[in-house]
């Protein structure tokens, strides 16, 4: 048997707030993205990557469209620099820092260049700025845009996880294997609901079911079926009742399991205000017609349960793991294997 390796992981203070700020300024370009999206700016400039040919282009300031898309492509820009710097960093400091820090770093790297690929092929592929209800491979682009920046988020969410001073500091226990192997599914159904809604903003099926949360006909399921209909119904409804359900269920197993570790505990708090502030938001963007800063709120929030449950997966993994490699069996053979 090969010995398990003994060499102890450094928290890079610096490192680790680089992280975090990068995480933030990622919810900002998420927030940026999605009230493009939600005003209707993503094709304020009908060429990529720059903007009318322009880093600087005329009157983008003083035009709410240009100004909301060109600031959207500049904080992307912003935002692929300082991962491409976390990711130079991590590989600096790689012998120091978890086995696999290195990887999900890679991944991020990779992941921020798809994005920006995917937003550009979402522009040159509709030049003329043809409405999402027609469809098309544009649209297609346009959702993978959206669930990608979500998968990003996701990576960056485990990296700062990985390079935060918690890493080491928690006390592992062997019942977290339970909230991490439901956490894990829950980040699945999560993902999913996020799909479907992006699927729906981009077709422009927001208000397909115009009322909450009887139909207009007074029933819960609707009497008119089309893929708009059903597909508003699938995110509002069933999608939204799944994942308030699964949230919960995480939850009541985070304070059953994790023997009082405050930091899963208190993510999961945080996920209950996150999940009942996401079903307020949505009932009120159906009530009030999708008003643009309500509905991107919406957007940033679920982006924010989708990351504090990646979180609460990340930290309870990597407890339990942390919890079998040091039992006395795993002791014992590595006593064993070095003798």
């Amino acid at each position: 048997m090969k010995p398990h390796s003994t060499q102890a992981t450094q928290v890079d203070p610096a490192l680790a707030i680089f992280a975090k700020v990068v995480v933030g300024l990622t919810f900002v370009l998420i927030l940026l993205g999605g009230h493009t999206t939600t005003s209707g700016a993503g094709m304020a400039f009908p060429d990529w990557p720059l903007s009318d040919g322009s880093l600087n282009p005329q009157g983008w300031l003083h035009n709410v469209m240009m100004r909301l898309e060109h600031g959207h492509r500049l904080t992307a820009g912003l935002v692929a620099i300082l991962v491409s710097v976390l990711y130079g960093w991590v590989l600096a400091k790689r012998k120091s820092l978890p086995a696999r820090a290195h990887w999900i770093a890679l991944g991020a790297l990779l992941g921020v260049f798809a994005q920006a690929i995917l937003g550009g092929l979402r522009v040159i592929l509709d030049p003329q700025g043809i409405a999402p209800a027609a469809g098309g491979i544009s649209t297609v682009f346009r959702v993978l845009h959206g669930c990608c920046a979500q998968a990003e988020l996701c990576l960056i969410v485990t990296l700062a996880a990985m390079l935060s001073s918690f890493w080491q500091e928690m006390k592992p226990q062997p019942a977290w294997a339970r909230i991490s192997r439901f956490a894990w599914i829950t980040v699945c159904v999560i993902f999913l609901q996020l799909i479907v809604g992006a699927t729906m903003r981009h077709l422009g099926a927001g208000l397909a079911i115009p009322t909450f949360p009887f139909t207009p006909d007074g029933g819960i399921m609707p009497k008119v079926h089309n893929p708009y209909v059903d597909l508003n119904f699938t995110h509002t409804r069933f999608g939204a009742a799944l994942v308030t359900v699964f949230v919960v269920a995480l939850v009541v197993k985070v304070f059953r399991h994790s023997g009082g570790e405050p930091r899963l505990q208190r993510p999961a708090l945080f996920l209950c205000g996150l999940l009942a502030s996401q079903i307020v938001l949505g009932m009120f963007v159906i009530w009030k017609t999708r008003p643009l800063m309500l509905t991107t709120i919406h957007v940033v929030n679920g982006a924010a349960i989708l990351a504090t449950t990646v979180l609460l997966a990340v930290r309870a993994s990597h407890g339990s793991r942390e919890s079998v490699d040091h039992s006395p069996e795993a002791d014992l053979h590595i006593r064993e294997a070095l003798a």
